[in-house]
């Protein structure tokens, strides 16, 4: 959040210059090169990766700063897990708030808009036999024998991470969720449990109008999918502590190698923990936001207000 304020508050040209300058002082000082060997062993080993499972990968190259090329990653996975596993990446285009992409009218491609989720994922999207949800924002792509079969109804489900999204069905089928270079604040997995109990959820995380996507499937067939929006309160949230603080380490198992987070989460574990805890009132989210709340008025205008600066 404080990273949040600053990016906020000082002029762009500023933040870029400094978290440059930042993150180039960092990694000379603590994250020497990783070599192939060592994210093999702290992928099979460390973090205990089965073969045969389904995996959805949050990554960073940054990060990570390989001392390889960053193509030889997914045949590396692909190595530990086997051929019968199937791997899943976030796979979607947004630069911007989704309800301001979505008001410009502009078309997802399923086969031709490119991922801004990093190189890994982008790479991933372009696999022959890939296959890429058809959600305007917040879309999948997979590799694997259950590819086709995890990403089909995303576009169906109004909630981006509904019973009918990847996320959905990687909570149900008892999926994993593999951390390479990012930490869990990048978790996307964890709204799962959110749209999944909707109205039992302590915290109403969307905006309440239901806005069109215009979308492109594989076909070049054009589609209107109706999605909602998340509402920017929802910035007054903190996962790493939440996971720190009310999740077991059986479910989200967490190291730090060489100046790098990793991690290696149940998802399905995960949802029934977040399930259970928000039954009784306990979120990442501040308390302040909840249902009925005296303050949630006014944290919500707060958070517009932000938002437009």
């Amino acid at each position: 959040m404080f990273k949040d304020v600053v990016r906020r508050t000082i002029p762009p040209w500023l933040y870029r210059r400094g978290w440059n300058w930042y993150k180039s002082t960092r990694e000379e000082k603590i994250m020497p090169l990783l070599c192939e060997d060592s994210l093999r062993h702290i992928i099979k080993v460390d973090l205990g990766v089965k073969p045969g499972q389904t995996v959805f990968v949050h990554s960073s190259i940054d990060q990570l700063r390989p001392d390889f090329s960053f193509t030889k990653i997914l045949p590396l996975l692909r190595s530990v897990l086997g051929d019968e596993s199937t791997l899943l990446f976030p796979s979607t285009q947004l630069l911007e708030r989704p309800e301001k992409w979505l008001s410009k009218g502009e078309v997802f491609d399923i086969n031709l808009s490119p991922t801004s989720m990093g190189l890994l994922p982008e790479l991933a999207r372009r696999l022959p036999g890939a296959e890429r949800s058809l959600h305007p924002t917040h879309s999948v792509s997979a590799v694997g024998p259950r590819a086709a079969e995890i990403v089909s109804t995303h576009h169906e489900d109004v909630y981006p991470f509904g019973p009918k999204s990847p996320y959905g069905k990687l909570a149900e089928k008892g999926g994993m969720i593999l951390g390479l270079g990012v930490n869990t604040d990048v978790l996307t997995q964890l709204h799962s449990a959110e749209d999944i109990l909707k109205c039992d959820f302590p915290i109403d995380t969307y905006r309440e109008t239901l806005f069109e996507g215009r979308v492109r499937d594989k076909f070049g067939k054009e589609k209107t999918v109706l999605t909602r929006v998340p509402h920017p309160r929802i910035r007054w949230r903190s996962p790493d502590l939440f996971l720190q603080k009310y999740v077991e380490d059986s479910v989200c198992k967490k190291i730090f190698v060489k100046g790098r987070a990793f991690y290696l989460i149940d998802a399905s574990g995960l949802h029934d923990r977040i399930s259970f805890l928000a039954k009784n009132g306990v979120t990442m989210y501040s308390r302040g936001i909840q249902r009925g709340c005296f303050w949630e008025r006014a944290l919500s205008a707060w958070a517009e207000k932000l938002e437009e600066r």
